[in-house]
């Protein structure tokens, strides 16, 4: 009986030992991820800089006249800033691929014709450094590479993989384990997934899959020379070749700011950091009406709500956007139509991404219950036709003190994209509202919000969604 005794007590022992083991292999990822933390000198409110040579740029798709029309001129920019480029080019682009199904759609061939360029760029200045920083979403996370990459890289090109890694966690449950037990693991290896871009591409393994459902990127966009710059919405991207997008670009100090903050990425990513710079610019007086600051991660998020909760009656808030779900944002644009705001938002009906017809999540259940919750928000939808309307726009005018405030860049507005889980690079811009760029970016949105000469845009009902399911879920 004593025996038995012991031996019943030995096993107690050894369970709560072995569930005390448990509960902390369980437990403990949690508390890593919740404690991630973003790298230094990201998610910036930079300073304000006289900015010069400052052009609007813009991609629509569109119909007229039940005719397909592409209006695009932001690809052709970028490339022209590639060729006058004359010390350095760095250029931080999220998708940088030419995976997709060929068998069921075309696009123009945006990497191969960006990639030729940048050689040919190396071949005329070996000694200028090129640098491409992306994302790994290009090489599905390390599970091949990815052929225009290696092109580059033959060429002399560095190209600089962004470590996610470094980047704080948006779903502890998931990238904690991730974090404490997989990464360890790799993603190169075996592949035998059929790649979910393309058929056709390389294969995949399940660890660059566990990788991917860590939901975070560099979703930068974002070209660099010793004259200028531009901050886009726009991904040289094949797949993304007839989205309607919108871009700065512009000549000032500022370009400085945003050297620094990529030289950051470079570094913590890894790779060299080149030892380049920018020369300041001194404007004339006349030259001195528009100022423009740097905006990176969560310095977008504060700099945005700032703006909303600084409007007043009779002010105006304007809103092109491929995701608005943020509901702290969508609470102060509430607040602001009740103040007497008049604000106007132009959205993706969520329903086309790469010949995958989606279910209008976050866009349609969210910006159908605030508006059904504040009725004088006016919402209209883009009137897509397989493409993306992927701007990321937002323009405050304020009456009382004569200033046009227009954020524009990288940044979709939903939790992950504003809230430092995201690597995002925007412009904010200030100028009198009778300032001709103001002007221009108004027209603009006149020109979606009316139709005016082209069906642009839809109104609400056409794809109102009123579930409860899909309420709960947009949240989520």
């Amino acid at each position: 009986m004593k025996k038995t005794f012991h031996t019943k007590e030995k096993k107690t022992s050894k369970n709560k030992k072995n569930r005390t083991i448990l509960a902390i292999m369980l437990l403990f990822p949690i508390i890593v991820s919740l404690s991630t933390k973003n790298p230094k000198d990201t998610s910036l409110v930079g300073n304000l800089y006289p900015a010069k040579d400052v052009y609007f740029l813009y991609d629509l798709s569109y119909l007229k006249n039940e005719k397909q029309i592409r209006e695009h001129t932001i690809f052709e920019h970028e490339l022209e800033l590639i060729q006058s480029a004359e010390e350095y080019l760095i250029l931080d682009l999220f998708l940088f691929n030419d995976e997709y199904p060929r068998d069921k759609m075309t696009f123009p061939n945006s990497v191969k014709t960006m990639t030729d360029a940048l050689i040919n760029k190396k071949k005329l200045n070996p000694s200028m450094p090129i640098i491409l920083i992306t994302d790994p979403i290009n090489n599905f996370y390390g599970a091949y590479e990815q052929r225009h990459i290696t092109r580059l890289k033959q060429a002399g090109i560095d190209v600089v993989i962004t470590d996610l890694n470094k980047l704080k966690d948006s779903n502890p449950l998931l990238s904690g384990y991730y974090r404490c037990y997989a990464q360890w693991f790799g993603t190169k290896g075996l592949a035998w997934i059929p790649n979910i871009f393309d058929k056709s591409a390389p294969k995949i393994n399940l660890r660059s899959i566990i990788k991917l459902s860590n939901f975070k990127g560099n979703h930068r966009k974002v070209l660099i020379s010793e004259k200028e710059a531009i901050i886009s919405s726009s991904n040289p991207h094949d797949a993304s070749g007839y989205h309607s997008n919108i871009a700065v670009h512009f000549k000032g100090d500022m370009v400085k700011e945003l050297l620094n903050s990529e030289k950051t990425v470079i570094a913590f990513s890894g790779g060299t950091v080149p030892s380049i710079s920018y020369e300041s610019t001194t404007f004339s007086e006349t030259e001195e009406e528009i100022f423009i600051r740097l905006l990176t991660e969560k310095g977008i998020f504060d700099t945005l709500l700032n703006n909303i909760q600084q409007t007043k009656e009779g002010d105006e808030i304007r809103i092109a956007i491929f995701y608005l779900a943020d509901l702290k944002v969508l609470d102060a644009l509430g607040k602001a139509a009740m103040r007497g705001v008049d604000i106007k938002i132009i959205a993706d009906p969520n329903k086309d991404a790469f010949g995958i017809e989606k279910n209008g999540n976050p866009n349609r259940p969210a910006l159908c219950s605030f508006a059904k919750k504040y009725p004088s928000l006016q919402v209209r939808w883009y009137n897509t036709n397989g493409e993306q309307y992927h701007g990321k726009t937002a323009c405050f005018s304020y009456t009382s003190k004569n200033e046009t405030h227009i954020m524009l860049g990288s940044a979709n507005f939903t939790r992950r994209n504003l809230e430092g889980y995201n690597l995002e690079t925007d412009a904010e811009l200030i100028m009198p509202n009778t300032a001709p760029q103001a002007v221009e970016i108004n027209t603009y949105f006149d020109r979606l919000w009316n139709n005016q000469d082209g069906m642009y845009t839809l109104p609400l009902e056409d794809y109102y969604t009123e579930s409860f399911l899909r309420n709960i879920l947009w949240k989520i």
